[in-house]
């Protein structure tokens, strides 16, 4: 089945579908009432504007009513505006720009018309994978291509030869193959920014640029994240057309979702491992996400499970790209029960059925937990979150608690069991080191016998 450029019509109808939303989230208390019985009317995707092919295409998914964020995205994207949008992990931001985008494509031409950058190969693989399932159910040649720096060049240059109409992948790999000639860039209507907080940090921002910059002035620019700083806000800005529309997901309680439980567990620096082996022998997790902050450690940690009975896997930047994707698979399939990870090789992605996220090393930045937690109780299932910390690290857990309005409940491993605790530093092993003994007359008297006869024998020499 092919699709077909919305006409003038169908554009016309989406934008009121939008003004219609927009007034609902621009609302200050004033007509709230009347805005929430209009998309009290907007509860499925046909409502939506999303055209019938895409609709059993999700319904082959299971995917049958719009999320929060998607039903205000998808008629926002089909206008053209630029947009940032925010929503919590695992509310469905990939379909809410992929359905859209899907529509606008003009089938008539080849070539790329939309560029999906992410900042991690596993998020581009995700989006990818997602892209192409999309269109598989849809009976939709779209042609989509997944460019990313880990894989042969040639081999994507082969791939581009067929004029995919879709390019998903990092921001580097993407630039390279537009210098070369091999994405014709001027053909782009849309550019995502998936995870865009990320792509707009130092690090990434001027590569950014880059890609953008060599793109039509008119085309359009899509930024979507769990998280969104005014530093992120201001950067969005600064490469955006005017009037940027700013999108909400569904506020939650804390912007956490509630259905995640958060505890701590109290230890010294030494023990971290084996808390988190009594925790995994304890709780033993359908699935657990175990966090690193150093990506380095990652592969000894995995070892050390293994070492100890326990099926894990880790994803890292020293692996090779099939061993990454054996990881995941692994994870996804219940082969193992434990992936290993850091923020930059978890960001983005998108597995089920994660009960326990387990922060081995606790991040300090506030986000960072955010992303993390949000790994598990997607869905709408109960999830877990429990961080190991030493008694210097606590002040992080406090500063979650500010800035998310979250409660955490301290707990210890106690026969097998997590159970409530009141442990403090004080009640913490730590050994110190033991007074030096008082040595007797004998021995002072011995070692100044010693000195002397040292220093006689010198003179001698």
């Amino acid at each position: 089945m092919a699709s077909c450029p919305i006409s003038v019509q169908e554009k016309l109808a989406y934008e009121t579908v939008y003004r219609q939303g927009k007034n609902r989230y621009n609302t200050n208390n004033t007509g709230k009432e009347d805005d929430e019985r209009i998309f009290d009317m907007e509860k499925d995707f046909a409502a939506l504007g999303v055209m019938p092919a895409l609709v059993e295409a999700l319904g082959k998914q299971g995917i049958t009513m719009p999320t929060d964020i998607q039903e205000k995205m998808i008629p926002a994207l089909l206008t053209g505006q630029d947009i940032v949008g925010r929503s919590e992990t695992g509310s469905g931001k990939t379909l809410s720009y992929l359905l859209p985008l899907f529509m606008k494509l003009d089938m008539k031409q080849r070539g790329t018309q939309v560029m999906i950058l992410t900042p991690t190969h596993e998020l581009a693989a995700q989006v990818h994978k997602q892209a192409e399932l999309l269109a598989e159910n849809a009976g939709m040649d779209v042609g989509c291509a997944l460019i990313i720096g880990t894989a042969g060049i040639q081999r994507q240059i082969e791939k581009l030869k067929g004029k995919p109409r879709i390019v998903v992948g990092s921001t580097g790999r993407i630039l390279d193959l537009i210098h070369k000639k091999k994405i014709q860039a001027h053909l782009v209507k849309t550019i995502v920014l998936d995870e865009g907080d990320r792509l707009l940090e130092d690090g990434n921002l001027s590569a950014v640029e880059a890609v953008i910059k060599t793109t039509l002035r008119d085309r359009q620019l899509v930024l979507l994240s769990a998280s969104v700083s005014t530093e992120t806000k201001k950067r969005a800005e600064s490469i955006m057309k005017d009037n940027v529309l700013f999108l909400e997901g569904k506020e939650q309680q804390g912007t956490v979702p509630e259905n995640i439980s958060h505890y701590y567990i109290l230890t010294t620096h030494r023990e971290k491992f084996l808390m988190l082996r009594k925790i995994l022998a304890g709780e033993k997790p359908k699935k657990a996400i175990v966090f690193l902050n150093n990506p380095e450690n990652i592969e000894v940690t995995v070892d050390k499970l293994l070492h100890h009975g326990i099926e894990a896997a880790g994803i890292y930047g020293q692996a090779g790209k099939l061993e990454r994707k054996n990881a995941l698979d692994d994870f996804r399939a219940g082969r193992v029960s434990v992936l290993v990870a850091s923020d930059i090789g978890a960001r983005g992605l998108d597995i089920s059925q994660v009960t326990h996220i387990i922060n081995l090393d606790i991040p300090e930045d506030p986000v960072h937990y955010l992303h993390r937690a949000g790994r598990c109780g997607r869905q709408g299932e109960r999830g877990c979150a429990i961080s190991i910390v030493t008694p210097y690290e606590r002040r992080f857990v406090h500063k979650y608690e500010k800035t998310w309005g979250i409660s955490f409940a301290q707990k210890d491993m106690v026969g097998g069991k997590l159970t409530d605790s009141q442990k403090t530093k004080k009640d913490l092993d730590i050994k110190k080191k033991p007074p030096k003994k008082e040595k007797s007359s004998f021995q002072k008297a011995e070692k100044k016998n010693w000195k002397k006869t040292e220093k006689t024998a010198r003179k001698k020499d």
